[in-house]
């Protein structure tokens, strides 16, 4: 085995006690039965649409069952060529053509489906249960690592778990991949200084990750609003296992500033890229003008009256000047369909200088007369503007540039600039409902859709097609740019994305020694967490694996047992196939029922401020 560079400085870490060692081999062993790579494929391909009755799709199939997608006749046991199943994933007609910000299964991957249906589709192995790891044993490797540290080096450091996830039966070896990839992600992607910084696992499982927020440019008011959103806050001070009083109360003693010093891992992945935490994370404690400005009580989806001007700004990117330059220093598309609007939409490029790029869309509603760009091509209007008469009327847009570390930024903008949560229904939506509904959001929802770096547009329609003549012409073509020339662009910028999100993630994803991962045939792990944290009812092991119960079966006697538990609502858990909703255990009047659920079980509330 070779000693790469990171297998050097973890044993260097090792040596003074800052890192436990982390072999991927030795917990994540790669499948090799044909059924459970085929239930890899299926789930990573298919399963986001296809999970039984009530998914989106229309379907009943659940890929996940055997006997599912035979009823169905999506398979046919034995006879590959006779399966639409694999018909449909061989010839890439699945996933949809019109959604490119799925990933299609390689040609190797559909070789291995072929290969489980003609064996006659044996069953698809459940996940193996790992070895239960309590609430003690987490808190006793942040602890020991925490300690280590030097006392000035501490009030950086904070960590993110794993635990609720490593203990769930029906969390497979690749979702703890994912998610640990996901969480690197996620902080690189709100983070504003120049270089990657890859959290750092400090447990023999790879559950616990530890972060020196500092190095991502982060203040104590970045972690101070993560824990003002925290749902899931508790203390262990009380608690009747006396050692686990003892740890909390040891770590307490080194770092008396902070209430917690670890968050989940699954709920930051999902939440801090999701207004208000994203645009509070990445623009309002960092943007000087935000900074300094005064919160407007009016406005609480924007307190800051943040606008896309306050973003250009710091960018130091003139749009208006780039626009009306002669010739002008911005390179167009415009096209009738889309894949993200119903509408006409228009991109446009700027460039930042040292490869970085600033992307502005222009999306437009039905109703909008201005809103044909092959009749008003020359928008938007602006004094500078000399077509003023030819100028469109956009009613908003999507903003997407590239941070100082190589990763993405995202903002969405009403026509005047005005900062959006979310884009109009009307204009936009998201089939896969990453946000949790079909709601298009600033940050969470973009990052699913730029999975590796811009998605390619259609071939500009308005450089050849726009009904007007002379002068005009010519500044079309100035701005608008030939399809060839806009690919190459698109190429290039996707490439270095590309070797950004190697850099941020493949260590994660990766088996020890095996080959990197190839991000054009992977889905993207931010949005795969997500989906399965927000839009996945909670059973009995779900919530059992949040609350540090080892067996869920206690705690369905303990559910009808106890009237204090029973008087929360919760009990519909008992029954088969009882499950809750996430929003309903996180839901907030002072404690969420999760942290009211803990106070029956002896923990303590950390109740947080939104």
């Amino acid at each position: 085995m070779s000693n790469s560079p990171l297998r050097i400085l973890n044993s260097l870490l090792m040596a003074i006690g800052l890192l436990v060692s982390f072999e991927p081999s030795s917990v994540l062993a790669q499948e090799s039965d044909t059924a459970a790579q085929a239930g890899q494929i299926l789930k990573r391909y298919c399963f986001r649409c296809h999970s039984g009755d009530g998914d989106d799709s229309g379907y009943a199939f659940d890929v996940r069952q055997v006997a599912s997608l035979a009823e169905q006749d999506v398979i046919r046991p034995g006879d590959a060529k006779e399966s639409t199943l694999y018909r449909l994933l061989s010839s890439g007609k699945m996933p949809p053509r019109n959604q490119p910000q799925l990933p299609k299964p390689s040609a190797d991957e559909a070789e291995i489906v072929r290969q489980w249906i003609d064996a006659g589709a044996p069953e698809i192995p459940k996940p193996k249960r790992r070895d239960f790891v309590g609430l003690q044993e987490t808190l006793t490797s942040i602890q020991k690592h925490f300690s280590s540290l030097a006392p000035e080096d501490r009030s950086n450091v904070r960590y993110f778990t794993l635990t609720n996830l490593w203990n769930d039966s029906e969390i497979d070896d690749a979702h703890l991949r994912n998610t640990r990839a996901a969480l690197s992600k996620v902080l690189n992607s709100l983070s504003w200084s120049p270089a990657i910084v890859l959290p750092q696992i400090v447990d023999s499982k790879g559950i616990v990750l530890a972060i020196d927020i500092s190095r991502l440019g982060w203040t104590q008011e970045h972690w101070q609003s993560l824990l003002d959103a925290y749902p899931y806050g508790l203390d262990y001070g009380s608690h009747p296992n006396t050692e686990l009083n003892r740890i909390n109360g040891d770590i307490n003693k080194l770092d008396r500033k902070n209430k917690l010093l670890h968050l989940r891992a699954d709920w930051f992945i999902s939440t801090a890229v999701k207004p208000l935490l994203y645009h509070k994370l990445l623009y309002e404690l960092v943007l000087p003008d935000l900074i300094n400005r005064p919160v407007d009580p009016t406005s609480p989806s924007n307190p800051k009256n943040m606008t896309d001007r306050d973003l250009e700004k710091f960018l130091k990117v003139n749009v208006s000047a780039n626009q009306f330059a002669d010739p002008p220093r911005v390179l167009r598309a415009g096209f009738v369909k889309s894949g993200i609007s119903g509408q006409n939409r228009m991109i446009e490029m700027h460039r930042l200088g040292s490869g970085r790029i600033y992307w502005k869309s222009y999306d437009f509603l039905a109703s909008n007369r201005e809103a044909i760009l092959a009749e008003f091509p020359l928008g938007p209007s602006n004094p500078a503007n000399d077509f003023n008469q030819l100028a469109f009327k956009h009613d908003g847009g999507e903003i997407i540039f590239t941070l100082p570390n190589g990763l993405q930024g995202y903002l969405l903008a009403t026509g005047a600039g005005a900062r959006l949560d979310a884009g109009p229904i009307e204009i936009v939506g998201d089939s896969l409902r990453t946000s949790g509904n079909q709601t298009i959001v600033n940050g969470l929802s973009c990052i699913a859709c730029h999975r590796t770096g811009m998605v390619e547009p259609p071939r500009d329609e308005i450089r050849e097609f726009a009904s007007v003549f002379g002068d005009a012409k010519r500044q079309i073509e100035k701005l608008y740019a030939p399809h060839d020339v806009m690919r190459d662009e698109i190429d290039k910028i996707n490439k270095a994305f590309t070797q950004k999100l190697e850099e941020s993630m493949a260590e994660f994803l990766r088996y020890d020694g095996g080959p990197k991962p190839d991000f054009a045939y992977m889905p993207e792990p931010v949005a795969e967490v997500s989906r399965r944290f927000l839009l996945e009812d909670m059973n009995i092991e779900t919530v059992a694996c949040e609350l540090d119960e080892s067996k869920p079966e206690d705690l369905l006697v303990l559910l009808k047992r106890t009237q204090e538990l029973r008087g929360l609502g919760i009990n519909v858990l008992s029954r088969e196939n009882g499950a809750i909703k996430r929003d309903a255990w996180e839901s907030k009047s002072g404690p969420t029922l999760m942290q009211e659920t803990a106070r029956v079980l002896g923990f303590t509330p950390v109740v947080s401020r939104n």
